[in-house]
């Protein structure tokens, strides 16, 4: 049985951005799909060398690496294991239905690509702030074709309404390429004027691996101390084995 991904919620506050409690690709809304690997970016071989989960897991931060007073949650901290997940045909991007998917930890699963392993950890503090890493492997040019699939996503969802408890919120996504980090990286930082805070996400390639982090804060900055966060994690996975 393959093992999923905790889709993570973070308890809700009326200011908060919400995680939501699904996230699946589909077939419809589909637009612009991305099939290709994009030019000029380096591009791991197909036979490169694939990470299963338990050493995945091994290049995530551990509490102690978080601002003080994050706590580790257990029931969204796991990994695949040792096993390889057999491949799976790739889903279209479903523009539709992907921007709410961005207030979630699990949001990697816009792409539509499911990896050959993975493993994530969840930590939150009092103020029910929460950062979330995963580290994804894939085969072949899969993993570049995420990073293009997630870059039409920020695209397409760069303003979007979502209502959760009962509120509308009116969400803007500011996205960038973010130089110099892994092998190709993009941010996002999702915000409204109904919410206190905002959070940023971060997707990092490193060869054949993609990190995604999510850190919902309900500061004004938004969580952009996610970038470094990935930064460190990108790095570990850089003399991973």
């Amino acid at each position: 049985m393959k093992l999923r991904r905790a889709l993570v919620t973070v308890a809700s506050t009326a200011l908060l951005p919400l995680a939501l409690t699904a996230c699946s690709g589909g077939t419809d809304g589909s637009s612009k799909d991305a099939s290709a690997p994009s030019a000029g970016s380096k591009a791991p071989s197909a036979g490169s060398h694939l990470l299963n989960g338990a050493k995945l897991k091994t290049v995530l931060l551990p509490a102690g690496a978080l601002p003080k007073g994050y706590k580790a949650d257990p029931g969204a901290t796991r990994d695949s294991g040792n096993a390889l997940a057999a491949p799976s045909p790739k889903k279209p991007v479903n523009l539709a239905k992907a921007c709410p998917k961005l207030e979630a930890s699990a949001w990697i699963q816009t792409s539509g690509i499911e990896g050959a392993a993975f493993a994530q950890a969840d930590f939150t503090n009092a103020a029910q702030e929460e950062f979330n890493e995963e580290a994804d492997s894939f085969r072949g040019n899969d993993a570049e074709l995420v990073m293009k699939r997630l870059a039409l996503v920020f695209q397409s969802c760069a303003h979007f309404k979502d209502t959760s408890n009962g509120t509308t919120a009116s969400v803007t996504v500011k996205s960038t390429v973010v130089p110099k980090v892994g092998d190709q990286t993009l941010k996002a930082t999702l915000s409204a004027p109904e919410w206190e805070g905002g959070t940023t996400l971060v997707a990092t390639r490193v060869k054949n691996v993609v990190i995604t982090t999510f850190y919902n804060v309900q500061s004004k900055d938004m969580g952009a101390a996610g970038l470094g966060l990935t930064e460190k994690i990108a790095a570990q996975v850089q003399h991973a084995k």
